[in-house]
């Protein structure tokens, strides 16, 4: 059965409308040139990342509240990262650290995002996941409110998926 237009219209705008609002908070402006290129790196990525990659967005993201609440989430955090990194740039030069990041995250997909969403705040980037250990190194000397930065991005992604298969309980012995 070929699915008709209006189901991959449906089943794929939510991820297009993602990688678009990604797109155009990085190039900071918006203008015909930026929203078409725009429209055009969400279809390409998400075509690439279906083929190449194997990994089917529209299966992650389910809920298109639970979409909307992690681009907010994502936003947000890039937004305070900024002006973060703007006031350690003015202070001084940035001190360089390194971190684990114990996630408590359980599907290798919802990993892969938490990865990429560290890596898309400024003066983070993810350089290594082993399992659920995620290697993070970041310019905010402040390590505590960069493990918090990284836990609010985990928390948003745990609720695209349904709470059982997202995210670990740990459990209590009483």
């Amino acid at each position: 059965m070929i699915p008709t237009l209006w189901a991959l219209t449906r089943r794929y705008v939510p991820i297009l409308a993602v990688f678009f609002a990604i797109w155009v908070v990085m190039n900071e402006r918006i203008d015909w040139i930026i929203a078409g290129s725009g429209v055009l790196v969400a279809v390409v990525t998400l075509v690439l990342t279906n083929r190449v990659l194997g990994v089917d967005f529209a299966t992650i993201f389910l809920s298109p509240w639970s979409t909307f609440r992690y681009l907010l989430a994502l936003l947000r955090a890039m937004v305070s990262a900024a002006w973060g990194m703007a006031v350690i740039i003015v202070a001084g030069p940035p001190v360089v650290t390194e971190f684990q990041y114990e996630s408590g995250l359980t599907d290798e997909t919802l990993l892969f995002v938490l990865a990429t969403s560290i890596t898309l705040t400024p003066a983070t980037v993810s350089v290594e996941r082993d399992g659920s250990t995620i290697t993070v190194i970041t310019a905010d000397s402040d390590l505590e409110r960069a493990r918090a930065g990284c836990a609010s991005l985990e928390k948003s992604i745990s609720r695209l998926l349904p709470p059982p298969a997202a995210i670990a309980r740990p459990e209590r012995n009483e």
